[in-house]
């Protein structure tokens, strides 16, 4: 049972869950307290919070994980570049080992799965444990837009931008802060976004999607709706390959929101043989990696093949994309004063438009 299993166990009141429920339930008050009382001291200016010239584009969430953001993220970078920007994505490399701060490298083990990849792909990231730090050194080596990756709950920078993803399948995190729910703050604090950014909006029950809108308006801020698709996938050497030819596939992943993955999946017309699902980031032991080579037709997402490309197992993954009809022209308004020149930097700030994987910029590829 993996840490999400017991905590809908006890949400739910079901088996070992059900006396576990008064202790979840302080806990999460205890949760948003500290989080409410948190923001409190930064609304009132008893912690203070930094603002740069430079703009900082913060794409963040209200809940824990699975909500789409790092294919959002994605897609402002590119957005930025397409535009001329010298945009680089700031991160904490979240299990990495690295503080920096420092440029990423395609390295999980020192800059965490997710830096990792946007370093494979090109995208120039800077990993750094304190994310202020990361975007001066961001500025200092050349960048004229930081994109500030979980950054909502970051209140030490003033954003130019504060854009929130929204996942329309569980949206809220069950209404609850962690760890009863999914909640990193209470709801009302989305009044801190500039905008919200529905991920998923194309696999979701058209009700759902409308309801969800109607409570998003209550904010008075824009609504993009996004559509998340697989735009081509790759082997466990990151090369675009085929997707599996045989429609039975064995599934395996640690995400934050693995059932929406899944549920791709299917639309496509796959079925699920076996369904293997892991903790958010998680890190595969040896016994672990020798039951998934057993696995006859594995199936996994980036950030799970990143860590495993050098394990044995031949697994193929499916590259997202999401677009967000709306978002660019939103960023590019708020940000147009942005003097958008290439300046000479140090070290390995890569130009704009060069990418590290294979030589290509990964998502300018043929789908």
């Amino acid at each position: 049972m993996n840490l999400n299993e017991l905590r809908l166990k006890v949400l739910r009141k079901e088996g070992i869950g059900a006396p576990l429920f008064p202790l979840f339930w302080l806990l999460s008050v205890a949760y948003c307290g500290g989080a409410a009382f948190r923001n409190f001291l930064y609304n009132a200016g008893i912690l203070e919070s930094t603002s740069f010239s430079l703009p900082v584009i913060s794409v963040g969430n209200v809940v824990a994980g699975g909500s789409g953001k790092t294919p959002l993220t994605e897609s402002i970078y590119l957005i930025l570049e397409e535009m001329g920007f010298s945009p680089a994505i700031v991160t904490r490399g979240y299990r990495g080992k690295e503080k920096g701060p420092i440029f990423a490298i395609d390295n999980p083990e020192l800059f965490g799965d997710e830096a990792s990849i946007y370093a494979l792909k090109g995208y120039r990231t800077v990993v750094s444990k304190e994310k202020l730090k990361g975007i001066e050194f961001a500025f200092s080596k050349g960048a004229n837009v930081a994109i500030l990756d979980d950054g909502f709950q970051y209140r030490k920078v003033v954003p130019k931008l504060n854009i929130v993803a929204i996942d329309p399948f569980n949206p809220f995190g069950d209404g609850y802060c962690l760890p009863l729910g999914l909640l990193r703050e209470p709801i009302k604090n989305l009044e801190r976004a500039d905008c919200f950014v529905v991920t998923r909006s194309n696999i979701v029950d058209r009700k759902r999607l409308e309801s969800l809108e109607l409570y998003l308006k209550s904010f008075r801020k824009p609504i993009f709706l996004a559509e998340q698709t697989f735009k081509f996938w790759i082997n466990e050497r990151f090369e675009k390959t085929e997707p599996p030819e045989e429609k039975e596939i064995d599934v395996f992943c640690g995400i934050g929101n693995p059932s929406q993955f899944v549920e791709m999946l299917i639309r496509m017309g796959y079925k699920i043989r076996n369904y293997l699902v892991f903790n958010d980031h998680h890190s595969y032991t040896r016994e672990e990696i020798e039951k998934l080579k057993s696995l006859k037709n594995p199936v996994t997402t980036e950030k799970d093949l990143i860590k495993l490309r050098n394990s044995g197992i031949r697994a193929k993954a499916p590259v997202l994309r999401l677009d967000a009809y709306g978002l660019k022209e939103f960023i590019v308004s708020n940000i147009k004063n942005v003097e958008r020149v290439e300046e000479e930097v140090e070290g390995d700030f890569l130009p704009s438009g060069v990418s590290t994987f294979k030589g290509e910029s990964f998502f300018n590829r043929e789908s």
